[in-house]
């Protein structure tokens, strides 16, 4: 386990704080007695409620009070024995402003003692145990924060096997021990704690007393709830396919090939799972929209990172809070990690004390370095933020070009939001709708974007209904609505000439196009912006 090697290199390095993130005290505590018995060290834990506690030998009550534990604490490492102190509640007992500052200077002293005492220093260190890192002031520098994962699927699958076995010889409960129902309820908890594990399975059978293949909906609908309470990730449910995408054909292709590689035939052929993509183009031009349809269509869970959530008010909150992010997302793999307008993340510049340039780094280092079949799908409006180590070769398999719609595309993209309202498309002259919304009606380099023409549709069946209720009872969705709406509309190609030309000028050097001009015998609009690929 990588983060029991680690730990156990800066315990050898005799570090004299480390606090480890985590929620999970009871798994955490068994992997930290494993390693203490493995280094031959001595365990003793403290909590604000027991005080000091270790089973070789005996503390007096009065060890709750904080100050006098780690008194304790340092006359036990003065002996020279090798120890390691664990302290359950005492993060938020120093983040106290009226009493926390005399814990943190008695606290830093020890610490301080660990390193230098003496010739060696003690032969100690000291773990504090938190969910979060609110720790500020002068020991923040003597602190290393590690994150603790979550279970992995090995790990998971122990947990829910230890759950079924207990429970399928009682009375009145039916427990389906078969592979295919234990793989599954394995692959639903992924991302879950060993508690909320257990809290899943116990409220999926005492619903019906029965936990079977119809309970992994119940598990999945119950960590949408858990990661959402993160406020970091969002467990997005959709049941979109790649069919409600109107063109992108050269990306929904080049997506299409890649959603096979995740399977075990793949590995075995040689392939190893993609890295992911970054979609740079003009605003609602269905670059959100493509992340919601290949995550069903490669029907694995879509995790949405909110950028704007990741800062925190605490030292190191903000770089713990990505790190915990991205560990979520690698233990629910395979899975897409949608990081909408990624450029946001870097919003801070020098500002906000480097705390922006270490969270992009913490993303960069892992999009660069990750096993994990966790396919990143990026997106970005604003190529002006983008710094250049974004785009080099590793962090993604491919840069895309989303443009504002071509003839065809429009036409495909009406179809779509025609046939959504219930309407028969064959009574729309689609060809004269996909001409007025383009460059030959509205002007050079002026097309209505991919929003704006759902946007366009809905408004014109708002046009019919206003009829409707105006007393012309018989009227519905007409070609005349579309002319009336789209007079008072501006598109928004108009209004940014010059930042779509840019955007264009730099897809032309650093993307692919993530679309194919189709010619037709109305369409005379130049196909801009964008390296082409055949993939057919």
């Amino acid at each position: 386990m990588r983060f029991v090697d680690e730990l156990k290199n800066y315990l050898k390095a005799r570090y004299p704080l480390i606090l480890i993130k985590s929620v999970e005290e009871d798994r955490l505590t068994v992997d930290l007695y494993n390693i203490a018995k493995e280094m031959d060290h001595e365990l003793i834990t403290w909590s604000i409620a027991s005080g000091l506690k270790s089973n070789s030998r005996q503390f007096d009550a009065g060890t709750v009070e904080p100050k006098k534990a780690i008194d304790t604490c340092e006359n036990i490492a003065k002996t020279n024995k090798p120890t390691i102190f664990v302290f359950y509640d005492i993060v938020p007992v120093m983040a106290n402003p009226q009493s926390g500052a005399i814990y943190q200077r008695r606290l830093k002293e020890f610490a301080l003692n660990i390193r230098t005492n003496g010739s060696r220093g003690y032969r100690c260190n000291c773990i504090l145990v938190s969910p979060s890192s609110e720790i500020s002031g002068s020991i923040s520098s003597e602190i290393t924060v590690l994150d603790y994962p979550l279970p992995n699927r090995k790990e998971v699958r122990e947990q829910v096997n230890k759950f079924v076995y207990q429970y399928k010889d009682e009375k009145n409960v039916y427990v389906d021990t078969s592979e295919k129902t234990l793989s599954a309820l394995t692959s639903a908890a992924l991302g879950l704690t060993y508690g909320e594990i257990d809290n899943c399975l116990a409220r999926a059978l005492v619903e019906d007393h029965r936990l079977d293949m119809d309970d992994v909906k119940n598990i999945v609908d119950e960590k949408k709830q858990i990661i959402r309470k993160s406020g970091i990730l969002e467990y997005v449910e959709n049941k979109l396919s790649l069919e409600d995408v109107g063109g992108l054909n050269v990306l929904k292709r080049w997506l299409e090939l890649r959603g096979k590689t995740f399977s075990e035939e793949a590995k075995a052929f040689g392939l190893n799972p993609p890295k992911g993509v970054l979609l740079v183009g003009i605003p609602g031009c269905g670059k959100s929209l493509t992340a919601k349809c290949i995550a069903s269509a490669w029907n694995m869970p879509l995790l949405k990172l909110d950028m704007g959530k990741i800062f925190g008010k605490y030292v190191g909150d903000s770089e713990a809070n990505i790190r915990q992010a991205l560990k979520t997302a690698e233990a629910i793999a395979p899975c897409v990690l949608w990081i909408d307008e990624i450029e946001k993340g870097m919003a801070g510049g020098g500002s906000d004390g480097g705390t922006s340039a270490r969270v992009f780094g913490n993303i960069l280092t892992w999009m660069q370095d990750k096993t994990s079949p966790v396919f990143t799908f990026a997106t970005a409006n604003n190529i002006r933020n983008l710094p250049p180590e974004l785009l080099r070769k590793g962090r993604f398999d491919e840069i895309f070009f989303v443009d504002l719609p071509d003839y065809e595309e429009r036409k495909k993209i009406l179809e779509i939001h025609i046939g959504k309202l219930g309407r028969d498309v064959k009574n729309f002259d689609l060809d004269k709708l996909a001409y007025l919304s383009g460059e030959d009606n509205l002007g050079t380099n002026i097309r209505l974007a991919g929003a704006e023409l759902e946007a366009w549709v809905k408004d014109s069946l708002m046009e019919a209904y206003a009829r409707r209720t105006n007393g012309d009872n018989s009227a519905d969705l007409s070609m005349d609505d579309f002319d009336t709406v789209l007079r008072r509309m501006v598109p928004m190609a108009k209004m940014r000439v010059e930042d779509f030309r840019d955007l264009r000028n730099w897809a032309n050097e650093n993307a692919v196009s993530a679309s194919v001009s189709v010619s037709s015998s109305n369409n005379t609009e130049n196909p801009l912006g964008g390296r082409k690929i055949d993939l057919l």
